[in-house]
C-alpha cells in the first residue's frame, strides 16, 4: 500500500479517485480548495511555497493531479486563471514531486487533439483547437519534461456521482429532458462519455503496477468504447428516466461559441497492453451514477 496525494479531491473525478484508493487500502491525502473540509486539506495549488511545503511535510509516494480548469468556455474567458491551474500549478507539483521522490499522474484531456482524424493513439500529433486544450497540453509537456518517469492520463468527457447535475457535462443534460420546450441539442460533436468510477479503477491499477515496479510512464489514454453525441446521450437518459425526448431537435452543425473538436475518440492501446481497460458501458455507468446521485434527481422531482 502507498501514501497517495490527490489534488482536486472535491471535484467530480477527484472524489471517485479518493473513494477507490481508500477502498484499495491506500493512505490518501486529499486536497482541495473551494470545497475543502475536515477530510480534505485546503491547499492553494497556485501558491508554490505552500505546495512545496505541503509535499515536503506529507511525503506522498504518489500524486494524482486531478485539479484543473476543465471548462473550455471559462478557460477562454479567463485565460490567466486557467493557466495558473493547468500549467503553473502542474509545474510546481511536478518539481515538488521529483524533489521528494514521488511519482506523478497528470490528468489531461482528449481536447489536446483537433478531432479530425480519430481514433487518436497515444503518440498521435497533438493540435488543440481551443485555449483549454492548449493549456492542458502545455501542462503535459511541463510534467514530462520535469521527469520522464511521470505519467499523463488523457480522458474524455466524464460522468459520475454528483452533488449537483451541473458537475458533469453529461448528467447536466437531464435538464434538457425536463424543460419540455422544443430546442436544439448537439448532434455534431462525437464524445466518449466515461464513468469516473471506471477511471478511478484504472488509476488504482496504474498505481499498483508502479508499486510493483512495472514501468508506467509517459502518455496513456483511458476511455469508454462507446462514441456518441449529446443528442444520443439524451436518448439513453430519456429512456432510463422514462422522460420524453420528442421535444429535442438534433442539430448537426456546431452549436458552441467556443471552438471544439468534432471527434477526439481515443485509442487506449498502451493501457490495454498492461491489462487496464474500461469496464463500464454508458447505460450501466450512467444508471449507477444517477442512483448514487439520487439527491440531485430528487431535487428535480425525478427518480430512477
Amino acid at each position: 500500500m502507498a501514501k497517495i496525494m490527490v489534488t482536486g479531491a472535491t471535484g467530480l473525478l477527484g472524489r471517485a479517485v479518493v473513494k477507490q484508493l481508500k477502498l484499495a487500502g491506500h493512505e490518501v491525502v486529499a486536497t482541495g480548495f473551494n470545497r475543502a473540509s475536515e477530510r480534505v486539506y485546503k491547499l492553494d495549488l497556485t501558491a508554490p511555497t505552500d505546495v512545496e511545503a505541503f509535499i515536503a511535510r506529507e511525503l506522498p509516494q504518489v500524486i494524482v493531479h486531478c485539479a484543473a480548469e476543465r471548462r473550455p468556455d471559462v478557460s477562454e474567458q479567463h485565460p490567466q486563471a486557467a493557466l495558473a491551474l493547468n500549467l503553473t500549478a502542474s509545474q510546481t507539483l511536478a518539481m515538488a514531486a521529483k524533489a521528494n521522490n514521488a511519482w506523478l499522474i497528470y490528468i489531461s484531456t482528449d481536447y489536446v487533439f483537433d478531432g479530425v482524424f480519430p481514433k487518436y493513439a497515444e503518440d498521435a500529433a497533438t493540435h488543440p483547437v481551443n485555449f483549454y486544450g492548449e493549456s492542458k497540453l502545455k501542462g503535459e509537456e511541463i510534467v514530462l519534461n520535469t521527469s520522464s518517469d511521470f505519467a499523463v492520463l488523457r480522458l474524455p468527457i466524464l460522468y459520475g456521482q454528483v452533488e449537483q447535475l451541473s458537475e458533469s457535462a453529461v448528467l447536466v443534460l437531464v435538464h434538457s429532458l425536463i424543460e419540455r420546450r422544443s430546442h436544439a441539442v448537439d448532434h455534431w460533436a462525437i464524445r466518449s462519455p466515461t464513468s469516473t468510477a471506471d477511471i478511478a479503477h484504472g488509476i488504482d491499477k496504474m498505481i499498483a503496477k508502479h508499486i510493483d515496479r512495472s514501468l508506467v510512464q509517459g502518455i496513456y489514454h483511458f476511455s469508454a468504447a462507446e462514441a456518441m453525441t449529446k443528442y444520443q446521450m439524451l436518448l439513453v437518459l430519456g429512456e432510463m428516466l422514462q422522460l420524453s425526448t420528442a421535444h429535442l431537435v438534433p442539430e448537426s452543425t456546431p452549436m458552441d461559441n467556443t471552438q471544439r473538436p468534432k471527434d477526439c475518440s481515443l485509442s487506449c492501446t498502451r493501457l490495454a497492453a498492461i491489462g487496464i481497460r474500461s469496464e463500464i458501458n454508458f447505460a450501466a455507468g450512467v444508471r449507477q451514477a444517477l442512483t448514487q446521485s439520487s439527491g440531485a434527481l430528487t431535487a428535480l422531482g425525478l427518480t430512477l
